[in-house]
């Protein structure tokens, strides 16, 4: 490749590309990618955690962009609903960056990836508030739906739902309907 101008936003998106493409996401494989040296990126990030966590928070917005654009105007159970299924697509399409963000621990050290986790989590307790009003039902609610997204996207993704007999995505639906309806009892 080209010798380029390095910038943040594009070590991010090289290492993206890395990730979805099942490949070593470190400082020398980036930089060969860019056609540079590992030293250069040092002056983008102080180190690979750094690096990783710039990258969740990038993954992050990207996909809290996508959500509100095609969940815009909805509200009550059937957007809760659609949420879910489409937090479940998109984390399915880009499952290896999905497991990217899933084996990174919460932390306060990195500001833009909280902002980015806050963000989404703003979007998704404003929804679960058109549905439920009392604090512990939202609760209750916003961890079942983690909790099923999560465990679906993760045995959906690594091949553990093999029977085709009920498909994943109806079982998914289907679970989180009969679990909020009855949180909401």
């Amino acid at each position: 490749m080209p010798r380029q101008i390095l910038s943040k936003e594009l070590i991010i998106k090289t290492s993206i590309k890395l990730i979805e493409n099942k490949k070593e996401n470190n400082f020398a494989t980036i930089a060969r990618e860019l056609g540079t040296q590992s030293q250069a990126l040092y002056n983008y990030f102080p180190n690979q955690l750094a690096l990783n966590y710039a990258i969740v928070a990038r993954i992050i917005s990207l996909m809290t962009d996508q959500l509100r654009r095609n969940l815009f105007g909805k509200a009550g159970m059937t957007a809760i609903i659609d949420f879910a299924m489409e937090f479940r697509q998109i984390a399915l399409n880009h499952f290896h960056l999905t497991q990217f963000v899933l084996k990174m621990p919460r932390t306060n050290m990195f500001p833009e990836t909280n902002a980015a986790f806050n963000e989404l989590k703003s979007i998704f307790n404003q929804m679960i508030a058109t549905e439920f009003t009392d604090p512990k039902k939202q609760l209750l609610a916003s961890r079942c739906i983690r909790d099923l997204a999560i465990g679906d996207i993760v045995n959906v993704g690594t091949g553990w739902f093999a029977d085709k007999s009920i498909p994943a995505d109806k079982s998914f639906r289907k679970l989180l309907e009969n679990s909020l309806n009855k949180i909401e009892e």
